[in-house]
Protein backbone atom coordinates (compact mmCIF):
# COMPACT_ATOMS: atom_id res chain seq x y z
CA UNK A 1 0.00 0.00 0.00
CA UNK A 2 3.06 2.13 0.70
CA UNK A 3 3.97 2.46 -2.94
CA UNK A 4 0.21 4.37 -4.33
CA UNK A 5 0.79 6.63 -1.67
CA UNK A 6 4.69 7.94 -2.49
CA UNK A 7 3.73 8.43 -6.48
CA UNK A 8 0.91 10.04 -5.10
CA UNK A 9 2.32 12.37 -3.76
CA UNK A 10 5.30 12.85 -6.23
CA UNK A 11 2.41 13.54 -8.93
CA UNK A 12 1.01 16.24 -6.34
CA UNK A 13 4.26 18.02 -6.17
CA UNK A 14 5.47 18.03 -10.06
CA UNK A 15 2.04 20.46 -10.60
CA UNK A 16 4.10 22.88 -7.80
CA UNK A 17 7.74 23.01 -9.45
CA UNK A 18 7.74 25.44 -12.85
CA UNK A 19 7.67 23.88 -16.16
CA UNK A 20 10.41 23.59 -18.43
CA UNK A 21 12.97 21.75 -16.50
CA UNK A 22 14.49 19.18 -19.07
CA UNK A 23 14.36 15.89 -17.68
CA UNK A 24 17.20 13.61 -17.77
CA UNK A 25 17.13 10.30 -20.07
CA UNK A 26 16.33 7.64 -18.45
CA UNK A 27 18.61 4.20 -19.20
CA UNK A 28 19.77 0.88 -17.61
CA UNK A 29 22.95 -1.03 -16.70
CA UNK A 30 23.36 -4.41 -18.20
CA UNK A 31 26.19 -6.90 -17.59
CA UNK A 32 27.30 -7.26 -20.43
CA UNK A 33 26.43 -7.12 -24.49
CA UNK A 34 24.76 -10.60 -24.46
CA UNK A 35 21.92 -10.52 -26.52
CA UNK A 36 18.95 -11.67 -24.13
CA UNK A 37 20.13 -8.84 -21.99
CA UNK A 38 19.91 -6.29 -24.56
CA UNK A 39 16.59 -7.09 -25.53
CA UNK A 40 15.19 -7.25 -21.86
CA UNK A 41 17.00 -3.62 -21.94
CA UNK A 42 15.23 -2.74 -24.88
CA UNK A 43 11.95 -3.93 -23.08
CA UNK A 44 12.29 -1.06 -20.90
CA UNK A 45 11.97 1.22 -23.50
CA UNK A 46 15.58 2.99 -22.28
CA UNK A 47 17.40 4.83 -24.79
CA UNK A 48 20.51 4.24 -23.48
CA UNK A 49 22.52 0.61 -22.24
CA UNK A 50 25.53 1.11 -19.98
CA UNK A 51 27.72 -1.31 -20.19
CA UNK A 52 31.45 -2.77 -19.61
CA UNK A 53 33.73 -3.08 -22.07
CA UNK A 54 37.38 -4.80 -20.69
CA UNK A 55 40.08 -3.95 -21.93
CA UNK A 56 41.86 -7.06 -21.30
CA UNK A 57 39.44 -8.72 -23.66
CA UNK A 58 40.47 -6.82 -26.76
CA UNK A 59 43.96 -6.66 -25.96
CA UNK A 60 44.96 -9.66 -23.96
CA UNK A 61 48.50 -10.13 -25.58
CA UNK A 62 49.78 -6.82 -26.90
CA UNK A 63 49.35 -3.55 -27.64
CA UNK A 64 47.73 -3.22 -31.10
CA UNK A 65 46.49 -6.82 -30.62
CA UNK A 66 42.55 -4.65 -31.98
CA UNK A 67 41.24 -4.21 -33.95
CA UNK A 68 43.57 -6.13 -36.55
CA UNK A 69 43.83 -9.28 -33.84
CA UNK A 70 47.41 -10.40 -36.18
CA UNK A 71 46.89 -13.14 -33.51
CA UNK A 72 43.57 -14.04 -34.97
CA UNK A 73 42.79 -14.66 -31.05
CA UNK A 74 39.19 -16.26 -31.12
CA UNK A 75 38.32 -14.34 -28.16
CA UNK A 76 39.34 -11.47 -29.16
CA UNK A 77 36.91 -12.24 -32.81
CA UNK A 78 34.59 -12.71 -30.27
CA UNK A 79 34.81 -9.89 -28.18
CA UNK A 80 35.03 -7.93 -31.49
CA UNK A 81 31.91 -9.06 -32.83
CA UNK A 82 29.50 -8.97 -29.63
CA UNK A 83 29.91 -5.51 -29.24
CA UNK A 84 29.55 -4.65 -33.08
CA UNK A 85 26.33 -6.57 -32.44
CA UNK A 86 25.33 -4.66 -29.64
CA UNK A 87 25.69 -1.59 -31.16
CA UNK A 88 23.78 -2.48 -34.13
CA UNK A 89 20.87 -3.64 -32.38
CA UNK A 90 20.77 -0.89 -30.21
CA UNK A 91 20.88 1.17 -32.96
CA UNK A 92 18.26 -0.44 -35.01
CA UNK A 93 15.91 0.08 -31.81
CA UNK A 94 16.57 3.51 -31.00
CA UNK A 95 19.12 3.04 -28.58
CA UNK A 96 22.88 4.07 -28.17
CA UNK A 97 25.00 2.49 -25.98
CA UNK A 98 27.16 4.27 -22.93
CA UNK A 99 30.62 2.00 -22.56
CA UNK A 100 32.31 2.39 -19.53
CA UNK A 101 35.82 1.01 -20.53
CA UNK A 102 38.47 -0.22 -17.49
CA UNK A 103 40.72 -3.93 -16.68
CA UNK A 104 43.89 -3.45 -18.20
CA UNK A 105 45.87 -6.74 -19.45
CA UNK A 106 49.10 -7.52 -17.17
CA UNK A 107 50.95 -6.97 -20.23
CA UNK A 108 49.99 -3.14 -19.97
CA UNK A 109 50.46 -3.22 -15.85
CA UNK A 110 52.69 -5.78 -14.73
CA UNK A 111 50.19 -7.53 -12.93
CA UNK A 112 47.64 -10.03 -12.67
CA UNK A 113 45.15 -7.68 -11.18
CA UNK A 114 43.38 -5.91 -13.52
CA UNK A 115 42.38 -2.81 -11.40
CA UNK A 116 45.84 -1.84 -11.62
CA UNK A 117 45.91 1.18 -13.96
CA UNK A 118 48.81 0.72 -16.99
CA UNK A 119 51.89 1.90 -16.37
CA UNK A 120 51.78 3.88 -19.83
CA UNK A 121 48.62 5.84 -19.89
CA UNK A 122 49.42 5.69 -23.75
CA UNK A 123 48.75 2.32 -24.69
CA UNK A 124 44.80 2.96 -22.68
CA UNK A 125 44.86 5.90 -25.03
CA UNK A 126 45.95 3.99 -28.14
CA UNK A 127 43.11 0.96 -27.19
CA UNK A 128 40.32 3.70 -26.60
CA UNK A 129 40.97 5.80 -30.10
CA UNK A 130 40.88 2.78 -32.07
CA UNK A 131 38.23 1.66 -30.18
CA UNK A 132 36.14 4.64 -30.92
CA UNK A 133 37.57 5.00 -34.29
CA UNK A 134 36.24 1.26 -35.12
CA UNK A 135 32.86 2.26 -33.46
CA UNK A 136 31.94 4.97 -35.27
CA UNK A 137 32.45 2.75 -38.37
CA UNK A 138 29.59 0.60 -37.25
CA UNK A 139 27.27 2.47 -35.54
CA UNK A 140 26.55 5.34 -32.85
CA UNK A 141 28.02 5.34 -29.36
CA UNK A 142 26.79 7.43 -26.73
CA UNK A 143 29.82 8.18 -25.40
CA UNK A 144 32.58 6.43 -23.36
CA UNK A 145 33.27 6.53 -19.65
CA UNK A 146 37.61 6.22 -19.07
CA UNK A 147 37.38 3.57 -15.94
CA UNK A 148 35.47 3.04 -13.77
CA UNK A 149 35.25 5.01 -10.22
CA UNK A 150 38.65 5.52 -10.10
CA UNK A 151 38.11 7.86 -6.99
CA UNK A 152 37.88 3.85 -5.02
CA UNK A 153 40.32 1.72 -3.89
CA UNK A 154 37.83 -1.28 -5.08
CA UNK A 155 38.55 -0.39 -9.02
CA UNK A 156 41.69 1.20 -9.00
CA UNK A 157 44.52 -0.44 -6.93
CA UNK A 158 47.16 0.36 -5.07
CA UNK A 159 45.08 3.07 -4.44
CA UNK A 160 43.59 6.57 -5.56
CA UNK A 161 45.77 8.56 -7.32
CA UNK A 162 44.39 11.79 -8.80
CA UNK A 163 47.77 12.54 -10.61
CA UNK A 164 48.06 9.00 -12.29
CA UNK A 165 44.42 8.87 -13.44
CA UNK A 166 44.02 12.59 -14.70
CA UNK A 167 47.02 11.74 -17.01
CA UNK A 168 45.29 9.00 -18.09
CA UNK A 169 42.03 10.67 -18.80
CA UNK A 170 44.04 13.13 -20.68
CA UNK A 171 45.74 10.72 -22.98
CA UNK A 172 42.45 9.30 -23.20
CA UNK A 173 40.80 12.35 -24.38
CA UNK A 174 43.42 13.47 -26.88
CA UNK A 175 43.12 9.65 -28.54
CA UNK A 176 39.24 9.16 -28.55
CA UNK A 177 38.91 12.92 -29.87
CA UNK A 178 41.53 12.25 -32.62
CA UNK A 179 39.83 9.53 -33.74
CA UNK A 180 36.57 10.52 -33.64
CA UNK A 181 35.70 14.03 -32.70
CA UNK A 182 32.32 13.90 -32.14
CA UNK A 183 32.55 11.38 -29.46
CA UNK A 184 31.40 11.94 -25.84
CA UNK A 185 34.17 11.44 -23.07
CA UNK A 186 32.89 11.03 -19.62
CA UNK A 187 35.28 11.14 -16.61
CA UNK A 188 35.57 7.67 -15.05
CA UNK A 189 32.16 7.99 -12.66
CA UNK A 190 32.56 8.47 -9.23
CA UNK A 191 31.90 6.37 -6.19
CA UNK A 192 29.17 8.92 -4.94
CA UNK A 193 29.20 12.66 -5.89
CA UNK A 194 32.95 12.95 -4.69
CA UNK A 195 33.03 16.61 -5.64
CA UNK A 196 36.41 16.55 -3.51
CA UNK A 197 38.46 14.18 -6.41
CA UNK A 198 36.82 16.14 -9.02
CA UNK A 199 38.65 19.45 -7.59
CA UNK A 200 41.50 17.20 -7.76
CA UNK A 201 41.48 16.62 -11.36
CA UNK A 202 41.07 20.19 -11.96
CA UNK A 203 44.28 20.69 -9.90
CA UNK A 204 45.49 18.22 -12.01
CA UNK A 205 44.88 20.22 -14.90
CA UNK A 206 42.43 17.53 -16.40
CA UNK A 207 39.45 20.30 -16.74
CA UNK A 208 39.85 20.41 -21.08
CA UNK A 209 39.84 16.50 -20.70
CA UNK A 210 36.29 15.35 -20.58
CA UNK A 211 32.97 16.49 -22.53
CA UNK A 212 30.87 15.10 -19.17
CA UNK A 213 31.18 14.26 -15.74
CA UNK A 214 30.27 10.81 -14.46
CA UNK A 215 28.84 10.10 -10.93
CA UNK A 216 27.66 7.04 -9.15
CA UNK A 217 24.74 7.57 -6.05
CA UNK A 218 23.96 3.34 -5.73
CA UNK A 219 26.41 3.69 -2.92
CA UNK A 220 26.38 0.99 -0.07
CA UNK A 221 23.30 0.07 1.37
CA UNK A 222 21.21 3.32 0.68
CA UNK A 223 17.67 2.94 2.34
CA UNK A 224 16.97 7.00 2.43
CA UNK A 225 15.08 7.98 -0.62
CA UNK A 226 16.82 10.94 -2.95
CA UNK A 227 14.97 13.92 -1.12
CA UNK A 228 17.10 12.55 1.90
CA UNK A 229 20.72 14.73 2.20
CA UNK A 230 22.98 16.19 4.77
CA UNK A 231 26.03 18.15 4.27
CA UNK A 232 30.03 18.19 4.79
CA UNK A 233 31.64 21.37 5.00
CA UNK A 234 28.46 23.40 3.64
CA UNK A 235 28.43 20.91 0.81
CA UNK A 236 25.41 18.91 0.35
CA UNK A 237 27.32 15.60 0.94
CA UNK A 238 28.75 12.79 -1.69
CA UNK A 239 27.19 10.00 -0.31
CA UNK A 240 23.51 11.93 -0.43
CA UNK A 241 21.54 11.78 -4.01
CA UNK A 242 21.56 14.97 -4.42
CA UNK A 243 24.76 15.31 -3.89
CA UNK A 244 25.49 15.67 -7.71
CA UNK A 245 24.64 19.57 -6.94
CA UNK A 246 28.12 19.83 -5.18
CA UNK A 247 29.81 18.18 -8.46
CA UNK A 248 28.18 20.60 -10.50
CA UNK A 249 29.20 23.75 -7.98
CA UNK A 250 32.95 22.28 -8.87
CA UNK A 251 32.41 22.31 -12.26
CA UNK A 252 30.39 26.09 -12.42
CA UNK A 253 33.68 27.06 -9.96
CA UNK A 254 36.17 25.84 -12.55
CA UNK A 255 33.87 27.41 -16.07
CA UNK A 256 32.47 24.13 -16.42
CA UNK A 257 29.08 24.77 -15.72
CA UNK A 258 27.47 24.26 -19.28
CA UNK A 259 28.79 20.87 -19.31
CA UNK A 260 26.52 17.78 -18.48
CA UNK A 261 26.56 15.43 -15.58
CA UNK A 262 25.49 11.70 -16.48
CA UNK A 263 24.27 9.89 -13.60
CA UNK A 264 25.00 6.39 -14.96
CA UNK A 265 23.97 4.23 -11.81
CA UNK A 266 21.63 4.92 -9.95
CA UNK A 267 19.71 2.37 -8.06
CA UNK A 268 18.25 0.99 -4.77
CA UNK A 269 18.94 -2.27 -3.93
CA UNK A 270 15.85 -4.61 -2.47
CA UNK A 271 17.10 -6.70 -0.08
CA UNK A 272 15.19 -4.78 3.09
CA UNK A 273 17.22 -7.06 5.76
CA UNK A 274 17.37 -6.26 9.43
CA UNK A 275 19.06 -2.62 10.90
CA UNK A 276 22.68 -4.56 11.41
CA UNK A 277 22.58 -6.16 8.16
CA UNK A 278 24.76 -3.77 5.69
CA UNK A 279 28.09 -5.57 5.00
CA UNK A 280 30.09 -2.13 2.53
CA UNK A 281 30.77 0.79 3.50
CA UNK A 282 31.57 3.28 6.50
CA UNK A 283 28.16 1.58 8.19
CA UNK A 284 28.19 -1.71 7.86
CA UNK A 285 26.79 -3.72 10.22
CA UNK A 286 25.34 -0.41 11.85
CA UNK A 287 22.20 -0.22 9.13
CA UNK A 288 20.08 -2.27 6.51
CA UNK A 289 21.52 -3.47 3.63
CA UNK A 290 18.55 -2.06 1.08
CA UNK A 291 15.17 -0.94 1.22
CA UNK A 292 11.48 -2.91 0.23
CA UNK A 293 10.67 -3.54 -3.49
CA UNK A 294 8.02 -1.35 -2.76
CA UNK A 295 10.39 1.45 -1.72
CA UNK A 296 12.43 0.50 -4.32
CA UNK A 297 9.94 1.75 -7.01
CA UNK A 298 8.81 4.49 -5.52
CA UNK A 299 12.70 6.00 -4.80
CA UNK A 300 12.87 5.11 -8.41
CA UNK A 301 10.53 7.42 -9.73
CA UNK A 302 11.37 10.24 -7.40
CA UNK A 303 14.58 10.21 -8.22
CA UNK A 304 14.05 11.02 -11.93
CA UNK A 305 11.15 13.70 -10.88
CA UNK A 306 14.37 14.99 -8.67
CA UNK A 307 17.32 14.84 -11.48
CA UNK A 308 14.22 16.61 -13.97
CA UNK A 309 14.74 19.85 -11.44
CA UNK A 310 18.18 19.93 -12.80
CA UNK A 311 18.65 20.13 -16.96
CA UNK A 312 22.51 19.88 -16.37
CA UNK A 313 22.10 16.33 -15.50
CA UNK A 314 21.30 14.52 -19.06
CA UNK A 315 21.83 11.03 -18.42
CA UNK A 316 20.63 8.83 -15.50
CA UNK A 317 20.79 4.81 -15.81
CA UNK A 318 19.46 2.30 -13.53
CA UNK A 319 22.05 0.06 -11.84
CA UNK A 320 20.98 -2.65 -12.65
CA UNK A 321 18.42 -4.60 -15.17
CA UNK A 322 18.51 -7.80 -13.57
CA UNK A 323 19.61 -9.53 -9.98
CA UNK A 324 23.02 -11.19 -9.94
CA UNK A 325 23.65 -13.61 -7.85
CA UNK A 326 26.94 -13.99 -8.72
CA UNK A 327 28.18 -10.87 -6.64
CA UNK A 328 29.68 -11.32 -3.48
CA UNK A 329 27.22 -9.53 -1.26
CA UNK A 330 23.27 -9.72 -0.74
CA UNK A 331 23.06 -5.88 -1.46
CA UNK A 332 24.90 -6.40 -4.41
CA UNK A 333 22.77 -9.20 -5.80
CA UNK A 334 19.57 -7.01 -5.53
CA UNK A 335 19.57 -3.88 -7.30
CA UNK A 336 17.76 -5.27 -10.40
CA UNK A 337 14.52 -4.12 -12.10
CA UNK A 338 14.29 -7.65 -12.41
CA UNK A 339 14.31 -10.96 -9.54
CA UNK A 340 17.18 -13.55 -10.44
CA UNK A 341 14.60 -15.33 -12.17
CA UNK A 342 13.61 -12.78 -14.51
CA UNK A 343 10.10 -11.78 -12.83
CA UNK A 344 9.49 -7.85 -12.95
CA UNK A 345 9.58 -6.41 -9.64
CA UNK A 346 7.63 -3.25 -8.92
CA UNK A 347 10.52 -1.06 -10.04
CA UNK A 348 9.66 -2.33 -13.79
CA UNK A 349 6.47 -0.77 -14.49
CA UNK A 350 8.01 2.73 -12.21
CA UNK A 351 11.08 2.68 -14.70
CA UNK A 352 8.74 1.81 -17.87
CA UNK A 353 6.23 4.73 -16.97
CA UNK A 354 9.75 7.36 -16.83
CA UNK A 355 10.92 6.39 -19.88
CA UNK A 356 7.12 7.12 -21.38
CA UNK A 357 7.21 9.93 -19.61
CA UNK A 358 10.41 11.07 -21.31
CA UNK A 359 12.21 10.94 -17.89
CA UNK A 360 8.92 12.25 -16.12
CA UNK A 361 8.11 15.65 -14.98
CA UNK A 362 9.89 17.38 -12.15
CA UNK A 363 8.98 16.84 -8.49
CA UNK A 364 9.39 18.46 -5.11
CA UNK A 365 12.65 17.25 -4.16
CA UNK A 366 14.59 17.61 -0.37
CA UNK A 367 14.04 20.87 2.11
CA UNK A 368 16.10 23.56 1.36
CA UNK A 369 14.00 25.86 3.15
CA UNK A 370 16.17 27.20 6.58
CA UNK A 371 13.76 27.39 9.85
CA UNK A 372 11.78 30.41 11.17
CA UNK A 373 13.59 32.08 13.48
CA UNK A 374 12.01 34.30 16.40
CA UNK A 375 14.65 35.78 18.76
CA UNK A 376 12.55 36.39 21.80
CA UNK A 377 15.45 38.11 24.16
CA UNK A 378 17.52 40.61 24.07
CA UNK A 379 15.85 42.99 21.88
CA UNK A 380 18.13 44.87 19.66
CA UNK A 381 20.28 47.69 21.05
CA UNK A 382 19.07 46.24 24.79
CA UNK A 383 21.30 47.99 27.60
CA UNK A 384 22.12 45.87 30.68
CA UNK A 385 24.24 46.12 34.09
CA UNK A 386 24.77 42.70 35.53
CA UNK A 387 22.89 39.74 33.35
CA UNK A 388 21.53 39.50 29.67
CA UNK A 389 18.50 37.05 29.16
CA UNK A 390 19.04 34.74 25.75
CA UNK A 391 16.39 32.97 24.12
CA UNK A 392 14.88 32.35 21.11
CA UNK A 393 12.66 29.61 19.20
CA UNK A 394 12.27 28.28 15.84
CA UNK A 395 10.34 26.01 13.42
CA UNK A 396 10.93 23.72 10.41
CA UNK A 397 7.68 24.96 8.44
CA UNK A 398 5.42 22.18 7.31
CA UNK A 399 7.22 19.51 5.32
CA UNK A 400 10.64 20.51 7.28
CA UNK A 401 13.05 17.63 7.94
CA UNK A 402 12.85 19.12 11.81
CA UNK A 403 15.42 21.21 13.85
CA UNK A 404 18.90 19.88 14.37
CA UNK A 405 19.67 22.60 17.21
CA UNK A 406 19.51 26.61 17.99
CA UNK A 407 22.35 27.83 19.17
CA UNK A 408 23.82 30.84 20.66
CA UNK A 409 27.13 32.83 20.09
CA UNK A 410 28.53 36.18 21.07
CA UNK A 411 30.92 38.96 19.93
CA UNK A 412 31.52 37.48 16.58
CA UNK A 413 31.36 33.50 16.82
CA UNK A 414 32.49 33.13 20.83
CA UNK A 415 30.78 30.03 22.42
CA UNK A 416 27.91 30.43 24.58
CA UNK A 417 25.35 27.34 24.44
CA UNK A 418 23.92 24.85 21.81
CA UNK A 419 20.34 23.10 22.36
CA UNK A 420 19.47 20.04 20.40
CA UNK A 421 17.54 17.76 22.44
CA UNK A 422 13.59 18.37 23.25
CA UNK A 423 13.14 21.17 19.96
CA UNK A 424 9.88 21.99 19.96
CA UNK A 425 7.45 23.75 17.49
CA UNK A 426 8.47 27.05 18.37
CA UNK A 427 9.56 26.29 21.73
CA UNK A 428 11.61 28.70 23.61
CA UNK A 429 15.44 27.85 24.90
CA UNK A 430 18.12 30.15 26.08
CA UNK A 431 19.64 31.17 29.17
CA UNK A 432 17.38 32.66 31.21
CA UNK A 433 19.87 34.84 32.57
CA UNK A 434 23.30 33.92 30.73
CA UNK A 435 25.22 34.44 33.89
CA UNK A 436 28.61 34.72 31.67
CA UNK A 437 27.18 37.85 30.87
CA UNK A 438 28.18 39.64 33.81
CA UNK A 439 31.66 39.25 32.85
CA UNK A 440 31.65 41.15 29.95
CA UNK A 441 33.23 44.53 29.37
CA UNK A 442 31.38 47.46 29.48
CA UNK A 443 30.18 49.20 25.96
CA UNK A 444 28.80 47.23 22.60
CA UNK A 445 28.31 43.69 22.17
CA UNK A 446 26.56 41.40 19.95
CA UNK A 447 24.81 38.24 20.60
CA UNK A 448 24.23 35.46 17.59
CA UNK A 449 21.46 32.97 17.53
CA UNK A 450 21.70 30.10 14.78
CA UNK A 451 19.01 27.75 13.73
CA UNK A 452 19.50 24.65 11.79
CA UNK A 453 17.64 21.34 10.53
CA UNK A 454 18.54 17.99 10.11
CA UNK A 455 19.25 18.93 6.25
CA UNK A 456 22.22 21.48 7.49
CA UNK A 457 19.82 24.21 6.35
CA UNK A 458 20.23 27.21 8.23
CA UNK A 459 19.21 30.89 9.44
CA UNK A 460 21.43 33.12 11.70
CA UNK A 461 20.21 36.45 13.37
CA UNK A 462 22.52 39.40 15.42
CA UNK A 463 21.27 41.06 18.36
CA UNK A 464 23.53 44.27 19.13
CA UNK A 465 23.05 44.96 23.02
CA UNK A 466 24.86 47.47 25.33
CA UNK A 467 26.67 46.66 28.79
CA UNK A 468 26.06 49.66 30.67
CA UNK A 469 27.27 50.79 34.48
CA UNK A 470 23.88 52.14 35.60
CA UNK A 471 20.74 52.18 34.06
CA UNK A 472 17.07 53.85 35.14
CA UNK A 473 15.08 51.60 37.01
CA UNK A 474 11.66 51.41 35.44
CA UNK A 475 10.03 48.23 35.90
CA UNK A 476 8.09 47.04 39.38
CA UNK A 477 8.44 43.26 40.55
CA UNK A 478 5.95 41.40 42.42
CA UNK A 479 6.26 39.00 45.61
CA UNK A 480 4.66 35.74 45.61
CA UNK A 481 4.67 33.52 48.92
CA UNK A 482 4.31 30.49 49.11
CA UNK A 483 1.44 29.40 51.82
CA UNK A 484 1.81 25.89 53.87
CA UNK A 485 -0.69 23.99 55.32
CA UNK A 486 -0.91 24.07 58.80
CA UNK A 487 -3.46 22.95 61.14
CA UNK A 488 -6.13 22.86 58.20
CA UNK A 489 -4.98 26.83 57.28
CA UNK A 490 -2.77 28.00 54.88
CA UNK A 491 0.25 30.25 56.37
CA UNK A 492 3.00 31.97 54.90
CA UNK A 493 6.12 30.77 57.61
CA UNK A 494 5.97 27.25 58.90
CA UNK A 495 7.43 27.25 62.19
CA UNK A 496 8.68 23.22 63.96
CA UNK A 497 10.60 23.47 67.06
CA UNK A 498 11.14 26.88 66.24
CA UNK A 499 12.52 26.29 62.96
CA UNK A 500 10.53 28.29 60.44
CA UNK A 501 10.47 28.77 56.69
CA UNK A 502 9.30 30.73 53.94
CA UNK A 503 9.58 30.23 50.60
CA UNK A 504 8.39 32.54 47.64
CA UNK A 505 9.44 33.81 44.37
CA UNK A 506 9.57 37.65 42.31
CA UNK A 507 7.24 37.62 39.57
CA UNK A 508 7.97 40.04 36.57
CA UNK A 509 3.83 40.95 36.84
CA UNK A 510 2.74 43.27 34.44
CA UNK A 511 6.02 44.78 33.62
CA UNK A 512 6.88 41.11 31.48
CA UNK A 513 5.00 42.99 28.26
CA UNK A 514 5.15 39.44 26.05
CA UNK A 515 7.51 37.92 27.69
CA UNK A 516 10.27 39.88 26.49
CA UNK A 517 11.15 41.68 30.45
CA UNK A 518 14.88 40.91 31.55
CA UNK A 519 15.34 38.35 34.44
CA UNK A 520 14.94 39.75 37.84
CA UNK A 521 18.55 40.38 38.45
CA UNK A 522 20.51 41.21 41.70
CA UNK A 523 19.49 39.57 45.40
CA UNK A 524 16.55 39.34 47.68
CA UNK A 525 16.73 39.53 51.42
CA UNK A 526 14.61 38.04 54.49
CA UNK A 527 14.27 39.74 57.47
CA UNK A 528 13.64 38.11 60.49
CA UNK A 529 12.61 40.12 63.44
CA UNK A 530 11.91 39.54 67.10
CA UNK A 531 9.85 41.82 69.42
CA UNK A 532 12.03 42.79 72.77
CA UNK A 533 10.56 43.74 75.95
CA UNK A 534 10.14 47.39 74.75
CA UNK A 535 7.77 46.01 72.23
CA UNK A 536 9.80 47.20 69.38
CA UNK A 537 11.17 44.83 67.04
CA UNK A 538 14.83 44.08 65.99
CA UNK A 539 16.14 41.93 63.73
CA UNK A 540 17.74 39.06 64.45
CA UNK A 541 18.45 37.01 61.46
CA UNK A 542 18.56 37.46 57.51
CA UNK A 543 19.93 35.69 54.25
CA UNK A 544 20.33 36.36 50.75
CA UNK A 545 18.88 34.63 47.70
CA UNK A 546 19.11 35.06 43.62
CA UNK A 547 15.90 37.71 42.72
CA UNK A 548 16.03 35.27 39.55
CA UNK A 549 15.37 32.23 41.30
CA UNK A 550 12.72 30.36 43.36
CA UNK A 551 13.62 31.15 47.28
CA UNK A 552 13.35 29.27 50.19
CA UNK A 553 14.51 30.48 53.65
CA UNK A 554 15.27 28.85 56.98
CA UNK A 555 15.75 30.09 60.50
CA UNK A 556 16.41 28.73 63.60
CA UNK A 557 14.69 31.14 66.14
CA UNK A 558 15.91 30.31 69.25
CA UNK A 559 13.46 32.71 71.46
CA UNK A 560 9.46 32.66 72.25
CA UNK A 561 7.46 35.04 71.50
CA UNK A 562 6.56 37.28 69.06
CA UNK A 563 8.13 37.60 65.41
CA UNK A 564 7.73 39.36 62.50
CA UNK A 565 9.19 38.40 58.91
CA UNK A 566 9.49 39.93 55.28
CA UNK A 567 11.52 39.88 52.29
CA UNK A 568 13.23 42.61 50.60
CA UNK A 569 13.93 42.48 47.32
CA UNK A 570 17.21 45.19 46.48
CA UNK A 571 16.74 46.48 43.29
CA UNK A 572 19.17 45.94 40.19
CA UNK A 573 18.37 48.24 37.08
CA UNK A 574 16.08 47.73 35.26
CA UNK A 575 14.04 46.67 38.42
CA UNK A 576 12.92 48.77 41.14
CA UNK A 577 13.07 47.68 44.73
CA UNK A 578 10.05 46.00 46.72
CA UNK A 579 9.23 44.47 49.58
CA UNK A 580 6.51 42.41 50.95
CA UNK A 581 4.47 43.29 53.79
CA UNK A 582 5.42 41.83 57.47
CA UNK A 583 3.79 38.59 58.37
CA UNK A 584 3.67 38.29 62.25
CA UNK A 585 3.76 34.75 64.46
CA UNK A 586 4.41 33.46 67.89
CA UNK A 587 6.49 30.95 68.75
CA UNK A 588 5.95 29.50 72.24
Amino acid sequence: MRLPKILLSLAAAALAVPAGAQAATPGVNVVGPAPQALAQALGTGAKTVRMFVRWTDFEPQARGQYPANPQHNAAVDAAILEYDTAIRTLNAAGAKPLFVVTGAPSWANGSNDATVAPSDPEDLAAFLGRFAAHNKAVGSVLGYEVWNEPDENLFWHPAPDAAKYAALLKASYAAIKAADPSATVATGPMTGNDYAWLDQLYAQGAGGSFDVVSVHTDTACSVNGPDFFYREDGRIARYAFLGYRSVHDVMAAHGDGGKPIWMSELGWTTTGGVPSSCQRGMWAGQKASGVTEGDQAAFLTHAYACLANDPYVTQAAWFTLQDDATQSTDELRHYGLLRGDGSAKPSLDAFKAVVAAGGGPAGACGDFDAPRLRVIKPVANQQFVDRLDIQAAAEDGPGGVGLSRIGFTYDGGQKLANFAENLGWDKPVGLTPWYGSSDLALGPHTIEILAIDKNGNAVTQTIPVVKVATLKATLKPTFKLHRFKVHHKRQVVRCHHRVCRLRGMLLRGASAAAGAAPTIGGHVWVQWQYRNNHHKYRRLSGALALASKPFAFRADLKRAGRWRVRVVYQGQAPWKTAKTKFTYFRLK
